[in-house]
């Protein structure tokens, strides 16, 4: 049975899915800020709907500025909203062969880049500070061993469990490989060895 596609989109045929990951939900805290603040001013407004339109009436220049007020409003609802879409729609995929990071917006981006459990020289988990330690998230930051470039992973909740889980999958999958390798090159030596002539033998007849 082929599970390609079967859980995301670009799932090889003999990839097995174990498990996804997105951004804690901290980096979500200062939209949420932001809301109340909009929600309270909001509020007080309609509760003072009375004096405000008192104020409007007869004043064009008032007029245009809650005019203005109220755009602003609209557009901060739905940028929002979009935060909120974002945030869910991002999400990095972790299999036994790669890590799989989707980075995907409501509107403006969607692209794919993996990285090979092979190709992990390194893997470091980087959790400084009151809130990363009370509420366990952090960064995961993979050095690759082919250059010098560096992937991080920011946010991560229970980075703890995800820098214990890449740093297995990467073991498993680099012991795979390397018994492949001896795999191959135990078969190519026994190959060799079959083709090549008894030593000291000549298939040559002696001359008269």
């Amino acid at each position: 049975m082929t599970n390609r596609d079967k859980y995301f989109k670009g799932q090889q045929d003999k990839e097995e899915f174990v498990c996804f990951m997105r951004q804690h939900w901290i980096v979500l805290v200062k939209e949420f800020i932001y809301l109340i603040v909009f929600l309270l001013v909001c509020y007080f407004t309609l509760a003072n709907i009375d004096s405000i339109q008192e104020v409007l009436r007869g004043n064009r220049e008032m007029k245009l500025l809650f005019a203005t007020a109220f755009f602003i409003g609209t557009l901060y609802i739905h940028r929002f909203f979009i935060k909120i879409f974002n945030y869910f729609l991002q999400v990095g995929i972790i299999t036994d062969t790669r890590i799989v990071e989707h980075q995907k917006t409501l509107f403006m981006k969607d692209s794919m880049d993996s990285i090979d459990m092979a190709q992990i020289q390194n893997i470091e988990r980087v959790g400084d500070g009151i809130l990363p330690n009370l509420l366990g998230y952090g960064h995961i930051k993979i050095f690759l061993s082919a250059s010098s470039a560096v992937k991080t992973f920011q946010y991560v909740p229970n980075a703890k469990f995800h820098f214990r889980l890449i740093s297995r999958q990467k073991e498993i999958r680099q012991n795979q490989l390397a018994r492949e390798h001896r795999q191959v090159a135990s078969e190519a030596v026994a190959n060799e060895v079959s083709n090549l002539s008894p030593s000291g033998k000549s298939n040559e007849t002696p001359s008269q």
